[in-house]
């Protein structure tokens, strides 16, 4: 089985790389903002996708998934930094960044049910992102994608949009 984990150097996916054998690209190898670097990729089984940090990333998901054509998706969505801060000033490139991956990742669904969205909570001890990594990889074991819905780690529930 092929897995690709985007966002490779990040902090969960440093995490992820205990628990999930696969690729991990970093943006100094896989740039998900650049088209050209995407073109680049061959089919995977599976994308895990962590990145973050960029509109662009989120409006190129949909030329990942389909350059790669995985059978089964998961992508870290962030319900706090997406809705629960919008009426702060602050950090709103980064909600809008994730409103876009979830409406692509919803709209993708619609066709093809193969990808989960994964609202890992508030992390920022290693700590936090050690046990978000342990409870993903819980989930993603045994997971079979009967919900076009968020899945909430800390609370093992789905969520509705």
């Amino acid at each position: 089985m092929k897995i690709l984990v985007t966002g490779g150097n990040g902090k969960l996916a440093t995490q992820l790389k205990k628990y999930i054998k696969g690729d991990f690209l970093g943006k100094e190898i896989l740039d998900l903002t650049k088209l050209e670097d995407i073109a680049k990729l061959d089919p995977y089984d599976i994308i895990i996708h962590t990145a973050k940090g960029s509109i662009d990333i989120s409006l190129n998901f949909k030329m990942l998934v389909k350059q790669t054509n995985p059978k089964k998706i998961f992508a870290f969505t962030s319900r706090q930094g997406t809705f629960m801060n919008w009426k702060k000033n602050e950090n709103i490139e980064y909600g809008l960044e994730k409103l876009t991956l979830n409406f692509v990742v919803y709209r993708h669904n619609l066709d093809n049910n193969n990808a989960i969205l994964i609202e890992p909570g508030h992390m920022e001890t290693d700590e936090e992102y050690k046990k978000t990594a342990e409870l993903f990889y819980k989930f993603f074991i045994k997971c079979n994608f009967d919900k076009n819905m968020i899945f909430d780690l800390k609370s093992t529930r789905y969520i509705s949009y």
